[in-house]
């Protein structure tokens, strides 16, 4: 499981059109970081979040710190850059929880179009879940098999592409559960992009999400709303508009509510070196902050794991 966190970490410039039904590799870029980080500590309400990287920049191990005896840890081992397996330990009371802890160990075939398997263990040597993820000529899930203690569910992906608009739906055992549909527009000489995913329950229409990303890929802003079947009316729920400053950081969150308009501020300090990556955030008028230490690896430690690849 990947910690609320984490989410909160990638939203930004990050595309709804990816699924989260397909298997995800996480980089040092997806939590908002650049450069070649080691490691990144975060305090956060609820506790504090550890991310450690590898070399390449793939994440290697995230930790959940709840309490002083309370964590969950995350282990990510990869070949070749494919991710070959994910472990979940719990701890609870300072003991490690076999009932909760699971690991996905995940066999590729590139044998033709790419097909991946992946097999969701128990602690205790059960066979949880058993995915198949099948993929077309351009390596986009087309096809994903779940089989687990509930039966087996099968879920299509079709794409259809023209030069603006790209559509993307997804069918759960041959009934339609998601239809994301992407468009490409320009505006006042400026492109941006339009994501609208719909989404169903039984065949039956259910909520909707509207996603508008700038030329630089910045999420600038994000509605949601639910359908009433009965008035066949969309039902707004929440309304969020983002801005950036000169560097890509966001910097104003402005929401719209029934009675008004909550601006957020955000204010940052950065850590002085190359790479440039805050490590507190601020953001007024609440004053709320989120603080991250953050490890990078030294140019030395590069080249030494390059000379060992050669020899």
């Amino acid at each position: 499981m990947i910690k609320n966190f984490l989410f909160v970490c990638m939203v930004w410039g990050m595309s709804s059109v990816v699924f989260s039904q397909d298997i995800e590799i996480f980089k040092v870029s997806d939590f908002n970081l650049k450069g070649n980080v080691k490691s990144c500590f975060v305090i956060t309400d609820y506790g504090k979040e550890e991310y450690y990287f590898n070399l390449d920049g793939f994440l290697s191990k995230s930790v959940t710190r709840y309490n002083d005896t309370d964590h969950e840890t995350t282990y990510y081992k990869y070949e070749n850059g494919f991710l070959k397996e994910r472990r979940v330990e719990n701890y609870s009371d300072g003991a490690f929880d076999y009932a909760t802890s699971i690991a996905s160990f995940y066999e590729i075939d590139t044998v033709g179009n790419k097909k991946i398997t992946e097999n969701i263990v128990s602690y205790e040597k059960e066979l949880i879940e058993k995915n198949v993820y099948t993929y077309d000529d351009e390596e986009k899930l087309i096809k994903l098999v779940r089989t687990n203690t509930s039966g087996i569910d099968e879920n299509n992906f079709e794409y259809k592409n023209t030069d603006s608009l790209s559509t993307v739906e997804h069918q759960v055992n041959g009934v339609v559960f998601k239809l994301t549909t992407k468009t490409s527009l320009v505006e006042k000489g400026k492109e941006f992009k339009k994501v609208v995913s719909e989404n169903y329950m039984e065949g039956n229409l259910t909520s909707k999400t509207v996603e508008v990303f700038n030329e630089k890929n910045e999420l600038t802003m994000h509605k949601e709303s639910m359908y009433d079947n009965s008035t066949k009316k969309w039902i707004p729920q929440n309304e969020e508009h983002y801005q950036y400053d000169e560097n890509g950081f966001l910097s104003t969150v402005k929401t719209q509510k029934r009675f008004g308009v909550l601006t957020q501020e955000y204010i940052y300090q950065f850590d002085g070196t190359p790479a440039n990556n805050w490590v507190k955030e601020i953001i007024t008028p609440n004053n709320t902050y989120t603080t991250r230490r953050i490890k990078y690896y030294s140019t030395t430690a590069t080249v030494e794991v390059i000379e060992e690849e050669k020899n």
